[in-house]
């Protein structure tokens, strides 16, 4: 220990933010994956909106229920 500074437990907090960093690099990789997946299918433009609307917060999916209700745009 240095200065109040426990080195071990710092490296050991610093091999787990490494480690994590590794698995979203991956997890990136195949997310990517499945959206060459979804375009070679023709499904990219579809699943994209869908995805975008899944994303949104239940108060902002309500709200955009009550836009397309109320402009009536799927009568």
């Amino acid at each position: 220990m240095t200065d109040g500074v426990n080195t071990t437990d710092m490296m050991r907090i610093l091999d787990r933010i490494e480690t994590l960093e590794n698995e979203k690099k991956e997890i990136a990789n195949d997310i990517k994956e499945v959206w060459s997946e979804a375009k070679s299918k023709g499904y990219t433009k579809e699943l994209r909106k869908a995805h975008a609307i899944r994303k949104m917060k239940e108060e902002d999916r309500a709200v955009l229920g009550t836009y397309v209700q109320a402009l009536g745009l799927f009568d």
